[in-house]
Formats: C-alpha cells, sequence, structure tokens
C-alpha cells in the first residue's frame, strides 16, 4: 500500500492533524491555539509499522500520543483468541484507508482479512473533536472484540490542578497497572485515601475501570479549562481512567509522559479478550455504532451556560 500523506483539518479556532497509517490516529489537535492531547517525547522517530505490535513495549515504541481506536482487541493480546491478536488490537496501529475528506473532516476505512471492518469519520467541533464508528462483521464466524477510543488527554489541559466529574451511580473497578481487574468495584469515587476524583502532582501512575457510566460522559475541571468526554451507543458502557503525570521513570516513559486517558470501553478493565467480562460478540452479519466527542473550554474565554459543554458527538 502506497504511503499516505497526513491529513490537516481546520476550523476556525481548531486544528488537528490525522495519520491514516497509523491506526487513522488524530493527532495535534489544537483548541483555539492551545494543544489538549498527550505527545510523547519519542513521537517525532516513530515510523508506521508492518505488522501488529505483539506486546506493550512494541505498541508503546510506535505510539506518538493522541487518540486512536483500539480494535478489535484492547490491552494484552489473547494466546487462546480465534483471531490472532496484536497488543491494543491490529487496527490501532495499522493502515486506514482514506475514503474523504473536507475542510474539517475525514473518513477511514480499515478491514482484516476475516471479514471485520470498520470506517471511522474524524470531524472538528467548534470546541475540539468528534469521531463517528462503525463496524460490521461480513465474515463467516462470530466475532469477539473489545473497543476502546484510547484518547489520552495531555498538553495546557493538565497545566494545573482537576477535578474528575463521573456521573453518580458510576462503579470504579480497581485494576492493577497492567489494567487486570484486583479487587471488589466500588462506588465512585472509591476509597477517598485515594484520591480518584483529583489529578494533581500528587497522582501516581495508574489505571482504573469506571463501570456502568449513566449518562456517557466524563468531566474534568480546573481553574484554567472544563473538559468534557462524551459518548454514546450500547458498545461502550464503561470507561478507563489512566493517569502518568510524569511518574514513570523507567524506559520509555523516563519522567517526561504526562497524560490523563479518558477512555470510553466496552470492558471496564484492560485484560483483552481473555478475560470474558464485557466483551462484544459480533455475530455474521452483525454492526455496531457509536461516538465519542472531546470538548474543551478555557477559562480565558467565556464561560458555558451549563457545568461542561453538552456538545453531542
Amino acid at each position: 500500500m502506497t504511503a499516505q500523506p497526513a491529513v490537516r483539518l481546520e476550523r476556525g479556532g481548531i486544528s488537528a492533524c490525522v495519520l491514516p497509517d497509523e491506526g487513522g490516529v488524530l493527532l495535534d489537535l489544537l483548541v483555539h491555539g492551545r494543544p489538549v492531547l498527550a505527545s510523547t517525547p519519542w513521537a517525532s522517530g516513530v515510523q508506521p509499522a508492518p505488522r501488529p505490535a505483539r506486546s506493550e513495549a512494541e505498541w508503546v515504541e510506535r505510539w506518538r500520543g493522541g487518540w486512536q481506536l483500539c480494535f478489535p482487541t484492547a490491552g494484552q493480546p489473547n494466546p487462546a483468541a480465534a483471531v490472532p491478536e496484536g497488543f491494543h488490537g491490529a487496527a490501532s496501529q495499522a493502515p486506514w484507508l482514506e475514503v474523504a475528506r473536507s475542510a474539517d473532516t475525514v473518513a477511514l476505512g480499515w478491514a482484516d482479512r476475516d471479514g471485520l471492518s470498520a470506517e471511522r469519520v474524524w470531524r472538528l467541533t467548534d470546541n475540539g473533536a468528534a469521531v463517528a464508528t462503525r463496524v460490521h462483521n461480513a465474515g463467516p464466524e462470530v466475532r469477539v472484540l473489545v473497543i476502546a477510543e484510547h484518547l489520552i488527554i495531555g498538553g495546557d489541559v493538565l497545566a494545573g490542578p482537576l477535578a474528575l466529574e463521573v456521573p453518580d451511580g458510576s462503579l470504579l473497578r480497581p485494576l492493577d497497572y497492567a489494567g487486570l481487574p484486583e479487587g471488589a468495584l466500588l462506588p465512585w469515587p472509591g476509597d477517598p485515601a485515594d484520591r480518584w476524583s483529583v489529578v494533581d502532582a500528587a497522582t501516581p501512575a495508574r489505571v482504573t475501570g469506571l463501570a456502568a457510566v449513566r449518562p456517557q460522559r466524563v468531566g474534568a475541571r480546573g481553574e484554567h479549562v472544563e473538559v468534557l468526554v462524551e459518548w454514546q451507543g450500547s458498545a461502550l458502557p464503561h470507561a478507563l481512567l489512566w493517569e502518568e503525570l510524569g511518574v514513570s521513570t523507567e524506559q520509555p516513559w523516563n519522567g517526561q509522559v504526562v497524560a490523563l486517558g479518558i477512555e470510553p470501553t466496552s470492558t471496564p478493565h484492560g485484560a483483552g479478550t481473555a478475560l470474558d467480562d464485557g466483551l462484544v460478540r459480533l455475530p455474521p452479519g452483525g454492526s455496531l455504532e457509536w461516538g465519542v466527542a472531546l470538548s474543551v473550554h478555557w477559562a480565558s474565554r467565556p464561560p458555558s451556560n451549563h457545568p461542561l459543554s453538552t456538545e453531542a458527538p
């Protein structure tokens, strides 16, 4: 497949770059001139890869940051899977074919050899970006899937402390740093001593699951910014929170990666298809659709009429 150029999107004070050859990742999202997505120190040296990553370390080496889709699985590959898996799914860093584009929109497509396909349409909004996704199983067998929107916030959003706003009734699913369950479900925000509702310089490197998030939204608010991640679709009833605020000093992090993942998911964990909890089973001929939107409002701009913008996906 011939290398595809980066796609630059512009809409008023919003701009972003999409790389079709690297999982269709959305990078360099600027909201009124200020960066809002995480970027890795090694981003400039990343090259498109010919095959799915076999391990987390290999995937991270190819990760520039930004927002991409982990599909048809997320987390560690399951050696017992009927269709061979890569870390975070074959589609997450594979080439996607550019189908159409306009000044502020690009449509991409991906398919595997077993009949599973995905269509993804990125669009810029007045205060961020949104994506609409449709997947279809044209193969003869049921496909067992994990879906995760790997939406990783960084840039100026993490310039100060944030308070996380999670809907009442959501449950916290304790996980180890690999995303594997290690405790019972707790009402959000869990043990007050763990300070899950606060993101600041004292936050350790960690990940947790959010189960049964209704309505499907997670916000973050600071003195300098309001952020809202909203999503729709029955395929993504949960979310993951990943916090890495320059804490991890081992390679390749080197205390230089500052990131907050607010990731709508099909499963409240990162164990992939090896753990039968929230797995999606898509029958032959079956389809799924969902949408996700990220909105950012800076404190220097006029405040919204409602707490955290509710711009629809």
